[in-house]
Parts: structure tokens; C-alpha cells; sequence
């Protein structure tokens, strides 16, 4: 029908403020490669930046697909992608990389959990090591203070060496991805951000399906970076510009064995997806998968807020031995478990145990020492599958 259109309208999300609950889904990129002007002033905003709970809100600041063409960047499409793949999630922006300005930022939004940005490789100094440790020393300060950070991801963007051994490195929060969507050599953080969004703390990034599908996306077997209609991640590409695809198998495994974090499809089946979810630590570590940390941290800041409002109250003391009660001791472990038994209830754990030793004396010298232990969901990373014919069943 040849009609003319005349007023176009916008199918907006968020204004019903269905967002999610909880704070689990508050990340924030750090896009630093905005020039300055009134942009890049609106988006610092004094050092707090600015909340996004739909891709229009980056629209209003003046941030669209010009503004990534005319800069070189893709973080219009970053944030489009976030909310398509993470639609109830919220998105926080700032402008800086510099230390003392995330730190200053982070401290005025206290619901990020996380964050990620892009930043150039430097081929002649590599600066992997350097930005990957200073980034584990921002989480670690702020862990000092009481105040937990789940995952810094980062992307070099036009890395070509893969020789650094990322699990030799002890930063146990900072992620490092290698994903393109195009051979611009530009690392796609936010799609990996997104996809972290849109999963349950204890879900691996690179899950082929996720547990709780935005509405459009549910009744399907699995959930794709890939788009079709949009002409979104078709192929899967290395900053180096090559496609995945193109690469020989053992060099796709070497850059995994390394820590890389990539985009590739399995043989035989349609879409890309994030390989995993690796952190700059030790295979061994607890803390590897960035699952491993956002559980930990979930599970510590409830313990706290719970613990919270007994600090400095009084302690009932068992008069013939002048340790803690019993029944103080009951109290206390009825509350956390209690807490805790919420993450069960959301299947973010398998379960938990919390034990009090009696046997304490507390003072202003001696805190009350309390032992919780989380049961972790485990993570299936393949299958091996034993196939046989025969006669009869």
C-alpha cells in the first residue's frame, strides 16, 4: 500500500518502569573515546555520568548512529544492543578512564555491579598487563572500603598478540574480551555487557541458552548474539580482522587456553555466541568465571546487610563459661540463614551452610567470627556423548 508517512512513531521500553528488580543487572560502560563538547560534558555530568533504561536516553544526549560514524566508535550500537539483548537491565555511561575519576564515578551510582570499556592496544608498549592490573586494583580498593564489584571487562581494541598468558595475571574481577562483529578491529564490550545483563548471576556468559528470555525472545530453544533482521553479529570476528571461521581450529584453542574471551558458533548450529565467561587468574581459582564472583559478591553483601544491624548491640553471654550464648548464636545464624535462603529460593545456589562457634569471647579486640558457605550451581561446558548401534534395545 503506496501511502505516505507523514508522523513516525517509537516503541520505547522502560517507561513503565518494568526494569528488573534487584540491582544484579546495573552496569556501566566507560566510553572514553567520546571527543569533548557538549556530548561528552552532558555525559561526565560533574563526574556522576548518566542512567540509561532505554537506548532513546542516548538518543536525547545527542548519542546515534551518526555520532558513531562521525567519531569512529560503536557505542550507539553498543547500547541499542544492550537493551535489545538485556531489555529490563539498567546502563550506567561515563567519559573518563582515568583511575581517580572511575573510582569518583562508581562511588555516586552505588548499584553498579560492573563495568566495561575499550581501550587501543599499544603494539609497541603492551599495555594488556598494565590496564588489566590497575583495573583489579580499583575492585580491590573498593573491596577494602566494603563495597564489591563483580567484573571489569575490557577490550583492546586492534589487538593482534595473543602470546600473554591472561590466567598468569591475578586479577580475579577483570575480564578481557576479544570479539568483534566486524573486521574494524573494535572490540564489541557492550554486547558482552548485555549478555551479562540478561543473565542470572550464576549463568555463564557463553550459556547457548539463557534462563529468563526478555518477552520477544522467549519460546526460542536458545539466545544468539546473532541477529538476522537486524544484521547483527552474522560473523564473528579477532581484532586482528580475521573471522573466526577463517582460523584454524588450534589457533581459536590457543587464544582460549590463554583467557581470551571470544565469539565463535558450534559446528552445525546456527547463531555466535560468547565462548566463555574466563578471568585474569589462575584456572584453578575459585574466582576463574566471572559467575564465580558474582555469586561470591551477592552472596557476601547480603550476609553484611544482614549482620549490619547487629553491630555494636549486646551479646548475651553463657555464665558459666563467658562465651556467647546460645541462643545469641541461633539468632544470628537464623538471620543469614534466612538471608541466604533467599538465593536458594531464586536458584542462584545449590545451598548453603552457616556455623557459629560458642565457643568466642567478642570485644572491641575480638570480632564475632561467623563461617558461611555457598554451594555454587555447576557450569556444563560440553558434552561427551557415547554412540553405538545394535540389534535390539
Amino acid at each position: 500500500m503506496a501511502r505516505l508517512t507523514g508522523v513516525t512513531t517509537e516503541k520505547l521500553q522502560g517507561g513503565l518502569n518494568r526494569l528488573a528488580t534487584g540491582t544484579d543487572s546495573h552496569i556501566a560502560i566507560i566510553c572514553a573515546g567520546v571527543p569533548a563538547g557538549e556530548i561528552a560534558t552532558a555525559i561526565n555530568n560533574a563526574g556522576k555520568g548518566v542512567v540509561l533504561t532505554a537506548a532513546y536516553d542516548a538518543e536525547v544526549l545527542g548519542i546515534n548512529e551518526s555520532f558513531d560514524a562521525n567519531n569512529g566508535i560503536k557505542l550507539y550500537e553498543d547500547i541499542v544492543e544492550f537493551f535489545d539483548l538485556a531489555p529490563t537491565a539498567t546502563l550506567y555511561l561515563f567519559n573518563s578512564a582515568v583511575k581517580a575519576d572511575i573510582k569518583g564515578f562508581i562511588n555516586q551510582n552505588k548499584e553498579i555491579k560492573g563495568y566495561g570499556f575499550n581501550i587501543a592496544y599499544n603494539e609497541d608498549v603492551p599495555n594488556v598487563t598494565t590496564v588489566v592490573n590497575e583495573q583489579q586494583l580499583i575492585v580491590d580498593e573498593f573491596a577494602a572500603e566494603n563495597r564489591l564489584l563483580d567484573f571489569v571487562m575490557v577490550g583492546f581494541d586492534g589487538l593482534n598478540d595473543f602470546s600473554l598468558d591472561l590466567y598468569s595475571l591475578t586479577a580475579a574481577n577483570v575480564s578481557v574480551c576479544a570479539a568483534c562483529s566486524d573486521d574494524s578491529g573494535i572490540i564489541r564490550v557492550g554486547s558482552a555487557l548485555g549478555m551479562l545483563a540478561a543473565r542470572k548471576i550464576n549463568e555463564n556468559l557463553g550459556s547457548v541458552n539463557i534462563e529468563n528470555k526478555p518477552l520477544a525472545k522467549r519460546g526460542t530453544q536458545d539466545y544468539p548474539l546473532t541477529d538476522e533482521k537486524k544484521g547483527r553479529w552474522l560473523d564473528a570476528y579477532l581484532p586482528t580482522g580475521e573471522t573466526v571461521d577463517s582460523i584454524d581450529k588450534a589457533v581459536l584453542n590457543a587464544i582460549r587456553a590463554k583467557g581470551y574471551i571470544v565469539v565463535a558458533a558450534y559446528e552445525g548450529y546456527a547463531g555466535f555466541f560468547f565462548e566463555n565467561s574466563y578471568t585474569c587468574i589462575d584456572r584453578e581459582s575459585d574466582f576463574a568465571f566471572i559467575e564465580n564472583n558474582r555469586t561470591w559478591n551477592k552472596a557476601a553483601r547480603i550476609i553484611r546487610a544482614t549482620l549490619l544491624p547487629e553491630v555494636k548491640g549486646r551479646v548475651k553471654k553463657d555464665p558459666q563459661t563467658g562465651f556467647i550464648a546460645s541462643t545469641t548464636v541461633g539468632r544470628w545464624t537464623g538471620l543469614v540463614n534466612k538471608a541466604l535462603e533467599g538465593m536458594v529460593i531464586a536458584d542462584e545456589i545449590s545451598g548453603f551452610d552457616v556455623y557459629i562457634n560458642e565457643k568466642q569471647v567478642v570485644t572491641e579486640t575480638s570480632p564475632a567470627k561467623v563461617k558461611a558457605s555457598i554451594v555454587t550451581d555447576g557450569i556444563v561446558h560440553e558434552f561427551e556423548v557415547a554412540v553405538g548401534l545394535t540389534n535390539s534395545i
